[in-house]
């Protein structure tokens, strides 16, 4: 057994979830692509087994119970396939998109979900120009690791929300974010319902799961630029 798989027994033993051997060998082999392209392409700075196991996988996973079945999810940012993959490896009943604006990830997400045996749609496109189209408000689970302020990643993501859908969103320490989104959350009708904490001693990762109240005014998103240089 790798150490990878091996690290991701250890942390299923420590949390109570419970992967088959099916799910530890689809996840390996996305590892080892992601192993393989990063050598040629930054896809990311966390390679190391454990570290792969815990930060990439393991964390991707920890709002699982929170997905309806057959839900259709979006991953904004999806950079290197996290969440949305790992996600996927765990249900398979779900329909995943991953959105990612980087052509070179795009191509890894493809590759190593084919590797993986899974099917995961890959949008390259920016998650703001998607939401003006017919994905607008169609998805009913928004997930995002993404490194941006809670209130950037919220206008980028809700507007592809359906009403009564989730928006997923990770963090580490994530209560000044939560208190500077207030004002966001109003204004894209968001409502937090709970805050996930991995169970795993020594790594403070959350997950703020919104719940979308209502259809937003055709006036989000707003372009990336002016949503980053003046934050909701």
């Amino acid at each position: 057994m790798s150490e990878f798989t091996q690290e991701l027994k250890d942390l299923s033993g420590k949390s109570g979830y419970a992967f088959t051997d099916a799910e530890l060998s689809r996840m390996e082999a996305y590892y080892n692509e992601l192993i393989e392209v990063n050598k040629v392409h930054n896809l990311t700075a966390v390679t190391a087994p454990r570290d792969a196991a815990l930060r990439h996988f393991f964390d991707s996973i920890a709002p699982l119970g929170l997905v309806p079945e057959g839900a259709s999810v979006a991953d904004v940012g999806s950079g290197a396939g996290f969440p949305i993959v790992p996600l996927k490896i765990m249900r398979g009943d779900i329909r995943a998109t991953a959105v990612e604006s980087a052509g070179k990830k795009c191509a890894f997400i493809e590759r190593g979900s084919k590797a993986a045996g899974i099917g995961v749609e890959v949008l390259c496109a920016r998650a703001e120009e998607l939401a003006r189209g017919p994905r607008r408000e169609s998805f009913d689970v928004c997930v995002s690791r993404a490194v941006a302020q809670l209130r950037v990643l919220a206008e980028l993501c809700a507007p592809l929300v359906r009403q009564g859908g989730l928006f997923l969103a990770y963090k580490g320490e994530y209560e000044q974010e939560l208190a500077e989104a207030g004002n966001a959350a109003k204004a894209l009708n968001l409502e937090l319902e709970e805050v996930i904490k991995l169970p795993c001693e020594g790594y403070a990762h959350h997950v703020l799961a919104f719940r979308k109240t209502g259809t937003l005014s055709p006036k989000y998103p707003r372009r990336y630029a002016q949503i980053v240089k003046a934050p909701l």
